[in-house]
């Protein structure tokens, strides 16, 4: 699994029960790394979770479940040991009135099949820990080769090729990067505005650049709200020149 989804189970984990939004998990998954994202990583992210526990056959057992308008939570159900049924209760028989009063000695107390509860539990936890030891090592990856987060703020940017009715923005520290961000924009309207002519994209555009004045990779997020806020419909466009 990726580390986004690593981290994002661990917190599930954490919350013991507890619903966490998305922007929790957001925030937690990609935002701590320098990473902007959107709603649909967060439903990819889940997706891949619940593959992970189905191949582990762990679906019945431990569940990530949506609450609608709210978040996440993560269950882990516990199965309860069967009750013993009506055949394998013993009746005693009603015992005669003795002539002289006798002491009556208990039976030994018979053996007992262990529950089959610790069983579940002891295969639930290895499974846990199996996947905790997995998230352990991606944090562990994360802090060795990932740097540290750093914020990414956007500004207004104002320039030729942009679309008609559409706002630019571009990240603070690649607001010289004019030929690049002209590049963009114009491969944006090129494959997307023009050839699909009955899609309606957002109309707030974050474009995201490399460190070089030319890149072939070039890509945008098309918003219908500004990022930041929820239920932003924001969409992700990334372009591979050859």
């Amino acid at each position: 699994m990726p580390a986004s989804a690593c981290l994002c189970l661990a917190a599930l984990v954490e919350a013991q029960g507890q619903i966490l939004s998305q922007e929790q998990l957001m925030d937690i998954g990609w935002r701590s790394a320098g990473v902007e994202v959107t709603d649909n990583s967060v439903r990819v992210m889940v997706n891949k979770l619940r593959r992970a526990l189905a191949s582990l056959e762990m679906q019945d057992a431990i569940a990530l479940v949506a609450v609608t308008r709210s978040g996440y939570r993560l269950i882990i159900r516990e199965e309860s040991p069967p009750e013993p049924s009506a055949d394998s209760v013993e009746i005693a028989p009603t015992p005669q009135p003795p002539e002289m009063p006798v002491e009556a000695t208990p039976p030994p107390p018979s053996a007992t099949p262990a529950p089959r509860r610790k069983r579940f539990l002891r295969s639930a936890a290895f499974a846990v820990c199996g996947m905790l030891i997995g998230i352990l090592t991606a944090i562990s990856v994360k802090n060795a080769f990932v740097p540290s987060p750093q914020s990414i703020e956007f500004i207004l940017w104002q320039g030729e090729g942009i679309p008609p009715g559409h706002i630019v923005m571009v990240q603070k520290n690649r607001i010289s990067q004019t030929e690049l961000i002209q590049a963009t924009l114009h491969t944006y309207t090129e494959y997307v505005l023009e050839r699909r002519v009955h899609y309606r994209p957002g109309k707030i555009l974050y474009i995201t650049t490399g460190t070089g004045k030319i890149d072939k990779y070039q890509a945008v997020i098309a918003c219908q709200k500004p990022i930041q806020e929820q239920k932003n419909d924001c969409e992700s466009f990334y372009f591979h020149l050859y």
